[in-house]
């Protein structure tokens, strides 16, 4: 296990297990991280964000990697994947998660695979309830239909034999609201017209 002091650099690695490395950040940048063992190596990521956040994943090598979220204070010792969490399979983009998730589609997500340089977008929010959802263009995000537990989630990310940069993006408590309001507001306009 590693563990790493807290610093201003965005994201940071919170706790690591395998043959995992990483480059620290600079102030809101990428890290990268690289597996450097022939077996599955994971990392927590620490957010300063209390309202969720998206992350952002680009494979820059080819890898079998998933991204996701895991209780902060999980076991990421092994395959963390299927006993913690929830988890997005970058190449083919299906989901694994607690309670024996395994290669799951999730519908609303095309069935083909990333290539290399493409980003995957996973949000977390926190209210009105918990929910973890996937975008591939960072605009339209498809929720994973996953029963997430009220605990502490932090963004994951596991990797075999690769090569992956990640940034965070924080959310404000009250930003996935106000992203649903400003949905909403055309919709109500429309209902509300006087012709």
């Amino acid at each position: 296990w590693s563990f790493v002091s807290e610093s201003e650099a965005m994201p940071q690695v919170l706790k690591s297990a395998g043959g995992l490395q990483w480059d620290d950040a600079s102030a809101n940048g990428p890290i990268t991280l690289k597996c450097t063992s022939g077996n599955w190596s994971s990392a927590l990521l620490q957010v300063s964000g209390r309202g969720g956040f998206v992350m952002k994943v680009v494979a820059v090598r080819r890898t079998s990697m998933l991204a996701g979220i895991a209780a902060a204070d999980a076991d990421i010792s092994g395959v963390v994947f299927k006993k913690v969490g929830h988890h997005i399979h970058i190449g083919r983009l299906t989901w694994y998660g607690e309670g024996g998730i395994e290669n799951r589609t999730v519908v609303g997500l095309p069935q083909n695979r990333l290539a290399l340089g493409e980003k995957l977008h996973l949000r977390y929010v926190l209210k009105p309830q918990p929910e973890l959802a996937v975008s591939l263009d960072g605009k339209s995000f498809t929720p994973v239909p996953a029963q997430l537990k009220h605990v502490d989630y932090v963004p994951c990310v596991s990797l075999c034999n690769g090569e992956v940069t990640v940034e965070i993006e924080h959310l404000g408590a009250s930003q996935h609201d106000a992203s649903e309001g400003r949905k909403l507001i055309p919709e109500r306009l429309w209902q509300d017209r006087l012709f």
